[in-house]
């Protein structure tokens, strides 16, 4: 496909409205040529005032990771894009699971699902860690323990009373964790400073206590 619009070659795929017109306040009909942009599958509307650009028409290629982060935030990638980001589990995970303070939400677009989970501001910003993009950009992502925190504050029920057996048993058969490469990854500094902030949700702490014992 021919491609006559010249952008600034500052910009990245993940762009909003505002910049986007920016850069095409010199044509006579900007708004046209937006739409036009769409229609041949150079430019991806996620959502209202927010868009992903072709490789084809700025040549770079868009990070998913970014997307998440900017999509709907305050947010940071976690849950099941995050165990599968630290290889802590087999599969591959098709959607980007983020944790934001703001409600749930999804967002079923072009580029794949992003899904959006509700969690206490008390606890929104433990462990939340920078990593880069293949083209040395960064985004947010759950640190390792965050994640497991995560994970058992959103995915597993605080009202019961687990056991100490119940952990292994959850992260093992229910999360299919591979518990030598998360042990590989873990930083007992990082999970000692996480303890008084979970220390009345129980599954929390027992998940604490199970993963300190070997450290």
């Amino acid at each position: 496909m021919r491609v006559s619009l010249k952008l600034n070659s500052d910009l990245f795929p993940e762009i909003d409205y505002q910049a986007l017109m920016a850069e095409l306040h010199h044509l006579s009909h900007p708004r046209r040529k937006l739409k036009e942009l769409q229609n041949k599958g150079l430019l991806i509307r996620l959502k209202k005032g927010f868009y992903v650009l072709s490789s084809e028409l700025i040549g770079k290629e868009y990070s998913p990771e970014i997307v998440a982060n900017l999509l709907y935030g305050p947010s940071y990638l976690s849950l099941e894009y995050a165990l599968s980001y630290y290889h802590l589990i087999p599969e591959r995970v098709e959607h980007f699971t983020s944790v934001t303070t703001q409600k749930n939400k999804v967002f079923p677009t072009q580029l794949g699902h992003f899904i959006y989970q509700h969690i206490s501001p008390a606890l929104y910003p433990l462990g939340v860690t920078l990593q880069k993009t293949s083209d040395d950009r960064t985004f947010h992502i759950a640190s390792v323990e965050k994640t497991l925190m995560d994970v058992f504050t959103l995915r597993f029920n605080n009202s019961t009373l687990p056991k100490k057996d119940d952990v292994e048993m959850a992260l093992k058969e229910d999360l299919r964790i591979d518990l030598i490469e998360l042990k590989n990854q873990l930083s007992k500094e990082s999970l000692l400073k996480m303890k008084d902030h979970y220390k009345n949700r129980r599954w929390n702490r027992l998940v604490l206590e199970f993963l300190l014992e070997d450290l």
